[in-house]
């Protein structure tokens, strides 16, 4: 049975976002039929019919923990796509446009020292100046007793929050959020 055009159409929407056999059914078509068109249609491999990587990709080309990426995501308004595979597995996409312009605003997340030259291309300029400096990129880095002691110290001394986030090398959210929790 051939396919109309509203069907491929409706392939082509609903790829990544539905299950193969949600879409198949839709259809009243077959698993394997339904495999055999995306095949032919060259839609089969989602990771390049969308253009974006994985959130366990841009991890691994950053040389971070997949977990930082995903907090990124979940509270740091990093974009991204959930997209269903073949049948149920989900996988978190990132658009690489995306993730520069959400880079460019949060560069101290990142050591761009430990990135290739033209791993996750195209790379935008300001990424050669920041590659030349090493950070010690502290996110999501455990508290001590000991910082939460000197965090609070230095906050009834009246410091601010960026003096004491130097002092302890960390960002001053991450200063006026401790803070936050310990005096509450």
């Amino acid at each position: 049975m051939k396919y109309a055009p509203e069907d491929i159409q409706l392939i082509k929407e609903q790829l990544g976002s539905h299950s193969l056999s949600t879409i198949a059914r839709r259809l009243n078509r077959s698993m394997t039929a339904l495999e055999v068109k995306i095949t032919r249609l060259g839609l089969s491999h989602t990771k390049s019919y969308t253009g974006m990587i994985t959130a366990g990709e841009l991890a691994r080309i950053l040389k971070i923990d997949r977990n930082s990426v995903m907090q990124w995501i979940l509270n740091h308004e990093l974009d991204s796509q959930q997209r269903i595979t073949r049948n149920k597995k989900k996988f978190t996409f990132i658009n690489i446009d995306d993730f520069w312009a959400w880079a460019k605003s949060n560069r101290h997340k990142i050591d761009f020292s430990k990135l290739e030259l033209d791993e996750l291309p195209p790379e935008p300029e300001w990424v050669a100046e920041e590659r030349k400096i090493a950070k010690q990129v502290t996110n999501y880095k455990a508290w001590t007793k000991q910082e939460e002691k000197l965090v609070l110290e230095w906050h009834c001394c009246g410091k601010t929050l960026a003096e004491i986030a130097n002092m302890l090398g960390r960002t001053r959210e991450s200063i006026r959020k401790k803070i936050k929790r310990l005096t509450e």
